[in-house]
């Protein structure tokens, strides 16, 4: 081709639809999926291994290497190619802090959060949300442990409290961690702190309602939970709808967020002994710590919903599936191909619970 502008052109097609390595040559086709970053953060999990080879955790490092090498998709067709697609099964690894499985868990999170949201206000008409954020003194690394587990036994503490109890009808809680670079004393010390979404009844906001509790008071009762002699920092807001999101909707998209965030450890800036012993401080404190949880009416509402365990780790069926198995048209294999740095299309099949025989 002579003409540049249409050789660029083509060539942006060709690679958006197959993997080309090095040598120019074609691998297989591209993974069509693009409701989740499949390939950027594959690429994550190879630093990962690499943090926790570093640390002295080999079996960390194979499954974190290991994960999500193969998926399968069920398929419908379409004459252009770009049929829905569901993704059937894959090889998750299920790290807590693996960066595909943590995408994965949180978007989880926060489906099933609007669910029981939404399944709250149709039962309780008029209920609203309050989304609150609670905080405690940073803490070295050798002590996030400790701190997440008084963190939730305030926690504990706190909705117990009599006015808590009248006021709140309902709560969902998650714990965040996140690491502390703004230089100064507290550089390298972690900031562990609960997101939580409320539910209250529409008289809560009410004049003079004896429902009502104050920022000043939260900030009181948070301190007495946490038997701390420092006041500690507590945001308190109403969920306002945020572009398409109804309010509940917008307080479950904020409040199921990745319990760490693996820019905190999969960092170029970071020597491979500094995000290796940070890889192995998170590994330690979030070891079989529950991270989420819900109470009142969301807990009956999730029940009700016939909700798995918030801390259920199926990462496949992470939303409604619009795909069922016996009417997908295809079966679509990938599997992560090492060198192309990329997911390859390895196998494609008629699915064989829609073959029709004919007598």
């Amino acid at each position: 081709y002579n003409n540049t502008k249409n050789q660029s052109s083509l060539f942006t097609i060709y690679d958006n639809t197959f993997v080309v390595n090095e040598q120019g040559e074609v691998i297989g086709e591209r993974n069509r999926d693009r409701k989740y970053p499949w390939k950027e953060r594959k690429m994550k999990t190879y630093r990962l291994a690499r943090l926790y080879e570093f640390a002295g955790w080999p079996e960390y490092a194979k499954r974190a290497a290991a994960c999500s090498t193969n998926l399968q998709y069920f398929v419908m067709s379409s004459p252009n190619g770009d049929g829905d697609m569901q993704l059937q099964w894959a090889n998750f690894c299920h790290l807590r802090l693996c960066p595909l499985c943590v995408g994965r868990r949180a978007k989880k999170a926060a489906y099933e959060l609007s669910q029981v949201l939404d399944k709250v206000q149709a039962d309780h008409e008029g209920t609203m949300y309050l989304f609150l954020t609670l905080t405690v003194r940073n803490c070295p690394g050798d002590k996030l442990g400790d701190t997440l587990g008084e963190l939730t036994k305030a926690w504990h503490r706190l909705v117990m409290h009599r006015q808590v109890k009248r006021a709140i009808k309902g709560w969902y809680r998650a714990l965040e961690v996140t690491r502390n670079t703004g230089g100064g004393e507290w550089h390298g010390t972690y900031h562990p702190h609960i997101h939580a979404v409320l539910a209250v009844e529409p008289g809560y906001f009410a004049a003079e309602s004896p429902l009502y509790i104050k920022q000043a008071e939260w900030v009181s009762r948070w301190r007495l939970a946490l038997g701390a002699d420092y006041d500690p920092r507590v945001h308190i807001e109403a969920a306002r709808a945020k572009g398409e999101y109804v309010a509940g909707r917008a307080a479950a998209v904020e409040a199921a967020k990745y319990a760490v965030k693996d820019e905190d450890y999969i960092d170029p800036r970071l020597s491979d002994d500094e995000a290796a012993g940070i890889v192995e401080t998170y590994t330690k404190a979030l070891y079989k710590r529950r991270l989420v949880a819900y109470g009142g009416w969301l807990k009956e509402a999730a029940k009700a919903l016939d909700m798995a365990d918030p801390e259920d780790d199926d990462l496949v069926h992470i939303d409604k599936e619009t795909i069922r198995a016996d009417v997908a048209d295809l079966i679509e294999e990938y599997h992560w191909h090492f060198g192309a740095g990329d997911y390859v299309l390895t196998s494609r099949r008629v699915n064989p619970l829609k073959v029709v025989v004919s007598c």
